[in-house]
């Protein structure tokens, strides 16, 4: 059994996913309703408790990030963007509060976001001390081509949206939810994406590029990535995604989270190999989960030992002096209930060979001598592998 139920996260994340949607709500109509914010907020009138439809920002054509329009110390507060456009457009040290962006493309040259926060923490309630309103921003539906630098994404919503060359560096991103979503050449740098969770989201091209280090804990999930295409590109570029993902959960020390990640990232590293090193990975699958599934090795060893006392019943065996050997002749002749005491003898057999502890009442014809040496051989390798993929785990 793996070490993440992906089911129950999934169920665990659309339920904090459908609360955290009534929070946004809740609050964004209250403050809406009585506009009372701490002193510390200035809401720009401009752009807050407003609602935007099909307009557009920024600059015309696809410009250098040094040509883009700068919007600059803004609170732009519950404010809903429709349908809108952003292009070659700076935000400087704005906060979002509440806002809603659906169906809005980031696009041309591009948008980039600088020291901003999309996130309102403290509670206005009485008494507030220990009580956090947790106020997110939510995206719907937004084709995004973006930066985000130094900002605060924490408990951000993006559903169903499609992230294309985007970078988000030194970023919060705690407790993010992505769903629904495609996310393709994404570069994370050193950014905290502790609780942060994906579902349903294909991920094409993943990237960390960390001067130090990307936070992750227990609490990051990231689904498993859905297959499209079915081709071998697809393939690669799934399994060096799940192959990124472990990579980095193993940095931050969450060895049985990178366990699970490198077991998928294997499994579908399998569907790109050529006829003998897939019949290889076959057997490493098989045998024992790639090292990390040790139950696949009881599984794995429970066959064998059925496989190889069938096999005795038509190499021979000897029962009591007497030699059984099965042949087409002997089969017409067989009866049900003497087939099974057969099986039984034979099957002590096979375990006695299997676990090198031998057997009292079957043993070997010089035939099958071969079979049980062969047997005990793949018993002791079978054992070794259990063994050690089951101290794996323990040790982690």
């Amino acid at each position: 059994m793996g070490y993440i139920n992906f089911k129950e996260e999934v169920y665990v994340t659309k339920n904090q996913l459908h609360k955290r949607k009534i929070n946004n709500k809740n609050l964004f109509d209250s403050i809406l309703r009585h506009k009372i914010l701490p002193e510390t907020y200035n809401p720009c009138k401009q752009y807050s408790f407003k609602v935007f439809n099909e307009e557009m920002f920024g600059k015309q054509g696809i410009l250098d990030e040094d040509k883009f329009s700068t919007i600059e110390n803004k609170d732009i507060i519950c404010t809903k963007f429709i349908g809108c456009t952003f292009r070659n457009l700076n935000f400087k040290e704005c906060r979002f509060v509440g806002c809603i962006f659906e169906n809005c493309k980031f696009e041309d040259g591009g948008v980039s976001f600088e020291n901003c926060s999309f996130f309102k923490e403290e509670s206005q309630s009485k008494p507030s001390l220990n009580k956090y309103d947790n106020l997110s921003c939510h995206f719907i539906n937004c084709d995004i081509y973006s930066k985000f630098l130094n900002c605060i994404l924490s408990f951000a919503i993006f559903e169903k949206c499609k992230l294309n060359t985007s970078n988000f560096e030194q970023s919060a991103m705690d407790n993010i939810i992505i769903i629904d979503s495609y996310l393709d050449m994404i570069i994370f740098a050193d950014c905290d994406l502790c609780g942060a969770k994906t579902i349903s989201t294909y991920i094409k091209d993943l990237e960390f590029r960390d001067k130090f280090q990307t936070k992750l804990d227990e609490k990051s999930f990231f689904d498993k990535l859905p297959v499209k295409f079915k081709t071998r590109d697809e393939y690669e570029g799934l399994y060096m995604t799940y192959e990124t993902l472990a990579d980095k959960f193993k940095e931050n020390s969450l060895n049985n989270n990178f366990g699970e990640y490198y077991y998928l990232c294997k499994n579908t590293q399998r569907k790109t190999l050529k006829i003998i090193p897939k019949i290889e990975s076959y057997l490493y699958w098989l045998t024992c989960g790639y090292g990390e599934r040790p139950e696949f090795a009881v599984y794995s060893s429970l066959v064998i030992m059925f496989i190889f006392a069938i096999l005795y019943l038509f190499l021979g065996v000897e029962i009591d002096d007497k030699t059984i050997i099965y042949n087409m002749s002997t089969i017409k002749n067989l009866s049900i209930s003497k087939f099974l005491k057969d099986l039984n003898e034979t099957l002590s057999l096979s375990i006695g060979s299997f676990g090198g502890v031998g057997t009292i009442n079957c043993k070997p014809t010089e035939i099958s001598y071969i079979l049980t040496n062969l047997e005990v051989l793949i018993g002791v390798i079978m054992m070794g592998l259990g063994i050690g993929t089951l101290t794996r785990k323990v040790v982690r």
